[in-house]
């Protein structure tokens, strides 16, 4: 009677360490399939599975870097040409600390490698070569940003949203977006007056955005601002003094790269630069070219929107 308890004390010991150990094997796999979980993101160079959780996020535009920031995460890399003033000092005081990898045009992989991120955002135009060797170091998408009109940043925002799970925020980033840009062409006065933005090159030519580029379309597509270059194929154009004469704009927006000083001094120089119409009535306005220029995201806009009632406004008086 005796060995027949131990016997069956031994069958049921037995099966509670059975089930014990069925129980922690099935517990382990419903964490690993938890934490293999992934969300499917379409952008434009394809699909891609995100995890579920982004720890680290490395940011290959500047644009890019800053709605991702706006989104309320700070990226662990940032292609930021290896000038951090380049990147707007509203971003760059919640991400100092970051890792410079490199030129955005061409990153450095090494160093993203050793970062080891979650999610890589790459810009389709610059990246589209290197696409496969930064999806093998970690799931990949990207977005437009260095040839974005103004509704390419719209959709990248959503599409950065969505990969970062972060799709209420990025709705409401929009919306703001487009409140302030109401509020703004509510108390602009340009009436029908032209306006042409134009970077400055040396040799006295000018790198000038067609409506077809981030800023430009903005002006016309949010605050109904007439833009004096059309061109639906291109986002810029090169063009001379007397080709600027040509389009002779109500109003000059120069951008001014923070490299060089202003160039009107040796502009004014040039007997055709003075006739232009912007020239005649004062109406030529020196701005940051990193700001008009190779910032293309909502934030920006949101900061230039800041400069533009002194712009728009004092023509007028």
């Amino acid at each position: 009677m005796k060995s027949s308890k131990l016997g069956l004390f031994a069958i049921i010991f037995t099966s509670v360490l059975v089930t014990a150990a069925c129980s922690n094997q099935s517990g382990g796999e419903a964490k690993g399939s938890t934490a293999g979980e992934t969300v499917a993101v379409e952008h434009e160079l394809g699909s891609t599975e995100i995890p579920e959780t982004i720890d680290k996020v490395v940011t290959l535009e500047l644009g890019i870097t800053e709605t991702v920031t706006a989104l309320g995460v700070n990226p662990t890399g940032v292609a930021d040409d290896d000038k951090p003033e380049r990147i707007a000092a509203s971003t760059y005081e919640k991400i100092e600390g970051y890792t410079s990898v490199g030129a955005r045009a061409q990153p450095n992989l090494e160093v993203i490698r050793s970062l080891d991120p979650d999610l890589i955002i790459a810009d389709p135009s610059r990246h589209e070569a290197i696409y496969d060797e930064l999806s093998d170091i970690a799931p990949t998408i990207a977005v437009e940003d260095d040839t974005a009109d103004y509704n390419d940043v719209i959709a990248s925002t959503e599409t950065i949203g969505k990969a970062l799970h972060k799709e209420s925020e990025s709705e409401d980033l929009i919306e703001n977006n487009s409140e302030k840009a109401t509020e703004l062409k509510e108390n602009i006065t340009v009436g029908d007056k032209t306006v042409l933005q134009a970077g400055y090159n040396e040799g006295n030519t000018f790198e000038v955005p067609t409506n077809s580029y981030f800023l430009p379309d903005f002006m016309v597509e949010k605050l109904g601002i007439h833009y004096a270059l059309e061109n639906a194929e291109e986002t810029s154009e090169e063009m001379t003094i007397e080709q600027l004469l040509q389009i002779n704009p109500d109003i000059l927006i120069l951008t001014v790269s923070e490299d060089e000083g202003s160039p009107l001094s040796k502009l004014k120089e040039d007997p055709l630069f003075g006739k232009l119409k912007a020239v005649e009535a004062d109406q030529v306005y020196e701005v940051p070219h990193n700001d008009w220029s190779r910032r293309r995201s909502i934030p920006a806009a949101n900061e230039v929107m800041q400069a533009m009632p002194e712009i728009f406004n004092e023509q007028t008086s």
